[in-house]
């Protein structure tokens, strides 16, 4: 299946998309969504003047772009071992593929960030259409487990968002320990 029409089905006709990814496993789609997306996000960044800590060059959309590969990678996996031990059937090679895909939603970041800069929008409007593009990605991602697994909407958002809850928690439980480190560190200096 060509690439263009599998970026066509994967809009228009999920299921048939998935499908074709299971079939034909075109990892070099997967790839080129995560070149275009970290591209996108990279100069929509750029664009709005979001780069606090990157320069605007090759080596930050590499590094970008491999972040990107290697999160998806481990999400991908992770998600995947979750479903398996639900007794739920489905392929990560292709999880990971659609993954790829969900992450062109991305492209949307820069002529957004156009429009709003042309517009003279204030910087809470652009974060906003970052956080929109970000809650669009994710969407696509709980229908690339729905597609690919059999889910139900609801099953693949709560599916989707343990890995995130886990992260959450674990920072919290590292903060919580380094603030009480740091409580007793001050009454032991005190006492």
């Amino acid at each position: 299946m060509p690439t263009l029409e599998l970026l066509y089905d994967f809009i228009e006709e999920p299921s048939r998309a998935c499908e074709a990814v299971r079939r034909t496993r075109p990892l070099a789609a997967g790839l080129l969504g995560f070149l275009i997306g970290g591209s996108g996000f990279l100069a929509a960044q750029a664009l709005s003047n979001r780069l606090h800590f990157l320069s605007f060059s090759w080596a930050c959309l590499a590094a970008v772009v491999a972040w990107k590969i290697v999160f998806v990678f481990i999400l991908a996996g992770v998600l995947h071992l979750i479903l398996q031990f639900q007794g739920r059937q489905g392929d990560a090679v292709a999880l990971f593929i659609l993954f790829g895909l969900t992450e062109l939603a991305w492209a949307l970041a820069l002529p957004l960030v156009l429009l709003l800069k042309a517009a003279a929008a204030s910087p809470w409007l652009i974060s906003t259409a970052f956080l929109l593009v970000g809650l669009l990605s994710l969407g696509l991602k709980a229908r690339s487990l729905q597609d690919d697994y059999g889910l139900s909407a609801g099953r693949a958002w709560l599916t989707l968002s343990l890995p995130y809850l886990v992260v959450a928690a674990v920072l919290a439980l590292a903060v919580s320990l380094l603030a009480l480190r740091l409580l007793f560190e001050a009454v032991r200096v005190l006492a």
